[in-house]
This record gives structure tokens, C-alpha cells and sequence, in this order.
């Protein structure tokens, strides 16, 4: 382990304050953290443990214009091998760096251009001493949206001219009730891929015993709509979705209680979900079970299995969550034990491929990601490596700011989510259109990419899980997103 200087400054030369210098952590080129080992100097530098190297930075600051995200600095793409960064002279280096090589095959419009332009004199302004700290923010914020407008501008140049006739666009089909509600009318008008509740406490309430009232009529709808099903999960360790009669059982039980769960899921419905989430989560931030390493690689594969067995055709997901793992280098997790070394999805599912584990998909979760679209694109090139077909499994933001509610906002309860630690604020400001043009800039960068297959919005009506991120309204009136993704989608693939 060595440790490095890094310099956090803004507005006037002065450091940054202290929840912006305590966010920094470092990691390797596949995002891959170190837990956080840092101490504040008397001058506001940064000293922080790094273990591996060449690393990256990444620090979550408070952008003007831009918004509070996770800021990355990665040297061109080679990373770092020295003993000190100025972080936001890197990060602007870093970006304008994005920018021209992911707009060489394009011109850029005016507004890609402009940005790109200011982030260029706004950093020779700062070298030359005007307004040094004000003046390298200003760059930095238009440096990461020159970089994000010239991704999403070659997306577009590539996914409008090849229109995808494989990529499915769905959402989670929670609370159908009839096929004459608005939900189910505006459900069909832009969807063709609906997820499934199978979580245990509702489909296994008793040991034993199943009910499959609400997958049978959902199902009724969704094949008279031309609409592919995919069930969900067949395994998820958090402590709300489980059924009492599974707890407190030695792991030996439990591990046949999964697999008795997924054959009879799987079989049930061979001849109607030929899709399946086989594991959620369980790459440490959900083990409302306490289930070691070793256990966790085993109960996938345990679930992976029992769904070759009981429909060999089927398609099987592993779904994860999370995927920088900031929770890594923060020491923290959704539910269940904090074991010595968490381990991040990347690691996990490293561990899969190296113990064989029969699966089809790889499933990546993106709700509210504080992190501009060029690291999002950057993480997938990670998860592209495994080699197997992505599917966006679970995704929202906010189409409208959180209310600050028992729960939410600033209590203690609210503070131990998975959305506080994760969400941020991109383009300055959540309301309908940030919820649409975010929906509208990652549906394009994916289907420019043809390893991503699948696209599932999380939900689809309020309440919602990213909080105001619903395509509708309680009152089931869409927002502006619903009209957006369908004027897209005929953009960018060939169905209905």
C-alpha cells in the first residue's frame, strides 16, 4: 500500500470542503475500488492509501452548471503511477480528453462544440492566473458536458443509421389490474419486454405452498399484447422480499429451499417465461442471510442451475446493482453482515466465470447513477469484457425532486439506503425533461452498443423506487418521459 497526495481545490484556491475531500477514493482501470484509507492535511490536501496501481480517481464534487457527481481523473485512460494528483486539473484533462476521442469519426454540433470550446479557454484562462480555482471549475463543467454531448452525439450517428430489431425496451408490470386500466393501455403503447414479480414472500408465503394469482393474469395481458415476460428473482437476499419461514435456517436447508423455489418458478411457467433473473445482488449488499463468499458463488450457481434443469432453453440473468461500487470503498451495504473485504459486482462476477457458473446474461442495475454518461459508457466496456450479452435488468431517475419525508432526505434511515449513497444531481437539476433527456442520452448510448440487449425502466406508475422516477403518475397520467421513449424508440429499433 502507498500512499499519495491529492489537491481538491476551488473556488479561489481554497479547498474544498470537507464532505467533497472525504469522498475521494481510488481505483483500478475496471473501476474496481480500494476501501477508503484518507486523512485531511492542515492545507486541505488529501492524503489517501492506494494499493493498486495504475489507478484513477474518483471524488464527488459539486459542479457548477453541471450538478453533485462522482468526478473521475484517469490520465488519458493509462491511469496513474505517481505520488500526487491535482485532481481537477487531471479531471479536466480527463474529459477533454473523452470529448475529442469520442467525437474523431463526427463533427460536433454547436452546442458539443461550444462546450468543448469554453472547457479550453476556461483551462488556459486558469494556467494564466485569472481566477485560477472559479475559472478550472468552469472548466471541468464544460469539459464533462462537451464529453457526454460528443458520446451521445456518435451514439446517435451510429444507432439512428442501424436501428436494433434485438433490443428490448420494457419495465417492470407490478401493479396490472385490468386491460381497460390507462396502466395497462399506456404499458403496451411503449413496451415489449415486461418484468415479473417472483419475489418469495409473495409467490412462497408458506413453506410448501404457491401462488401465482397476479403472474397468471399479468401473463393473460402481456401475451394477448405481444409483450415477452421475464421472471423476477429467483433469488434475492434482502430481508423484505423473503417469507419468515426462511429465516434462520442452516445454509445446507436453505440452499435446497432455493433450488426447490427456482425448479418450481422455472417449471411452472416453461411454456410462458423463457426469461429469468436466476440471482439479485449477491455480491455482498444484499445477504439479509449472512451467506459467506463461497456461499453466495454457490447459490448462483445453485439458481443458474435449477434453470437449465427445469427449462434448458430458458435465458438466465445474474443481476447486480451498484456497479462502480462505491460501497466498496465506503464500507457499506444494504443489508446483512459487513464481512473484512466487500466484494464489488466486478469481483463477483470474476469469481463466477472462474468457478464455471452456467449463466446467460449479464444484469446491470443503473438507478439515479451519480456519474456523467462517459464514465457509464467507461463501466460498461468493463462489464462488456466478461463476454456475454448485457441487459440494463433495473434502472430510474427522478423525474422530480424527492420529498424530504420521514425516510428520506436527511434522516438516518434515509442516509443508510442504497439512494442516498448513490444518487446525485445531473445537468443541475431533476424534473421531467432531465428525467427524459438522461432516459433519451443512455437508451441511445446502448443501442449503439451491441453487447446491451435489453432496457428495463424500474417503475412504471408512483410510487416508484428512485423516487419520482415513474413513467406515471399515481393518477396514472404519463410524464414527459413516456412520450419521449416512444418518439425514440422508433428511432432506434425496428419493433412496434
Amino acid at each position: 500500500m502507498d500512499w499519495i497526495k491529492v489537491r481538491l481545490d476551488g473556488a479561489g484556491g481554497v479547498a474544498l470542503d470537507k464532505t467533497q475531500l472525504e469522498s475521494l477514493y481510488a481505483s483500478d482501470l475496471s473501476f474496481e475500488p480500494d476501501e477508503r484509507r484518507l486523512r485531511i492535511l492542515p492545507d486541505g490536501v488529501v492524503e489517501l492509501a492506494v494499493t493498486q496501481k495504475p489507478y484513477m480517481l474518483h471524488a464527488k464534487l459539486r459542479i457548477p452548471m453541471y450538478g453533485n457527481i462522482w468526478v473521475m481523473a484517469h490520465n488519458f485512460g493509462k491511469g496513474y503511477d505517481g505520488d500526487f494528483v491535482d485532481f481537477v486539473t487531471e479531471a479536466i484533462r480527463t474529459y477533454i480528453y473523452e470529448a475529442k476521442e469520442r467525437s474523431s469519426d463526427i463533427t460536433l454540433s454547436a452546442v458539443a462544440q461550444g462546450h468543448l470550446d469554453a472547457a479550453t479557454e476556461f483551462e488556459r484562462l486558469s494556467n494564466r492566473g485569472v481566477d485560477t480555482g472559479e475559472n478550472r471549475l468552469y472548466a471541468l463543467s464544460h469539459a464533462i458536458y462537451a464529453a457526454e454531448a460528443a458520446l451521445f452525439e456518435s451514439s446517435m450517428a451510429v444507432a439512428y443509421a442501424n436501428p436494433r430489431n434485438d433490443l428490448r425496451i420494457g419495465c417492470n408490470f407490478f401493479r396490472y389490474s385490468s386491460p381497460n386500466a390507462r396502466y395497462a393501455k399506456y404499458f403496451s403503447q411503449v413496451f415489449d419486454f415486461a418484468t415479473l414479480p417472483f419475489y418469495p414472500d409473495r409467490t412462497s408465503p408458506e413453506k410448501g405452498k404457491y401462488t401465482y394469482g397476479y403472474i397468471d393474469s399479468a401473463l393473460e395481458f402481456l401475451t394477448s399484447a405481444n409483450i415477452t415476460a421475464k421472471g423476477h428473482p429467483l433469488w434475492f437476499g434482502h430481508g423484505s422480499v423473503n417469507p419468515k419461514w426462511l429465516f434462520d435456517l442452516p445454509y445446507d436447508e436453505l440452499k435446497e429451499h432455493a433450488r426447490a423455489l427456482a425448479l418450481n418458478h422455472v417449471g411452472t411457467y416453461k411454456n410462458s417465461i423463457q426469461i429469468w433473473d436466476s440471482m439479485n445482488e449477491a455480491h455482498d449488499w444484499a445477504n439479509c442471510f449472512e451467506l459467506t463468499h463461497d456461499q453466495s458463488i454457490e447459490l448462483t450457481q445453485i439458481c443458474c442451475d435449477a434453470v437449465r434443469e427445469a427449462n434448458p432453453s430458458a435465458t438466465s440473468i445474474v443481476n447486480i446493482c451498484l456497479p462502480f461500487a462505491e460501497y466498496v470503498a465506503g464500507r457499506y451495504t444494504c443489508y446483512g453482515a459487513l464481512p473484512e473485504r466487500l466484494r464489488s459486482p466486478h469481483a463477483y462476477f470474476k469469481a463466477l466465470m472462474e468457478k464455471g457458473v452456467d449463466f446467460d446474461v449479464v444484469g446491470i442495475q443503473l438507478y439515479f447513477p451519480a456519474r456523467d454518461m462517459v464514465a457509464v459508457s467507461r463501466m460498461l466496456d468493463v462489464f462488456k469484457a466478461f463476454g456475454k450479452p448485457i441487459h440494463i435488468t433495473e434502472m430510474g431517475v427522478n423525474g422530480g425532486l424527492r420529498a424530504q419525508s420521514a425516510g428520506s432526505g436527511n434522516s438516518a434511515a434515509w442516509q443508510a439506503q442504497q439512494l442516498s449513497m448513490s444518487e446525485g444531481l445531473w445537468h443541475n437539476a431533476w424534473n421531467e425533461k432531465t428525467q427524459a433527456d438522461w432516459m433519451e442520452q443512455f437508451y441511445t448510448l446502448c443501442a449503439a452498443r451491441e453487447e446491451v440487449t435489453a432496457l428495463t425502466w424500474w417503475d412504471f406508475i408512483e410510487p416508484s423506487f428512485s423516487g419520482n422516477g415513474a413513467f406515471l403518475y399515481e393518477d396514472e397520467i404519463p410524464r414527459e418521459i413516456f412520450f419521449r421513449l416512444g418518439a425514440l424508440k422508433k428511432r432506434i429499433t425496428t419493433c412496434k
